[in-house]
């Protein structure tokens, strides 16, 4: 497993979401999320983009591990986190409903 791979496969378990669960909501195949969390492939310029703002955080921490990719989240309670990431989820949830539009 590379690095990439490593840190998608945290923030995907950091969102409490399997490989399918996740692969759905991000709109790409399980084989594929498979793959790039195994590093059995890298996930292209643009795929970066798309799982970094799936994930909440900046492509540069998902493509070289840089900078803290939370800070905006650092004065935060765990009871507010877990607030905003259940928000997070259910807006997500919708947009996936509605083929990626908020209503």
């Amino acid at each position: 497993m590379d690095d990439i791979g490593k840190r998608l496969v945290q923030l995907r378990k950091l969102e409490n979401l399997g490989q399918k669960e996740a692969a759905k909501l991000i709109g790409i195949s399980s084989v594929n999320l498979s793959r790039y969390e195994k590093g059995n492939r890298t996930p292209n310029p643009d795929m970066i983009k798309k799982l970094a703002k799936f994930y909440c955080v900046k492509p540069s921490y998902l493509a070289f591990g840089e900078e803290e990719h939370l800070n905006f989240l650092s004065d935060i309670t765990k009871e507010e986190a877990k607030m905003l990431k259940d928000y997070l989820f259910r807006i997500r949830e919708e947009r996936q409903k509605h083929g990626g539009e908020i209503l």
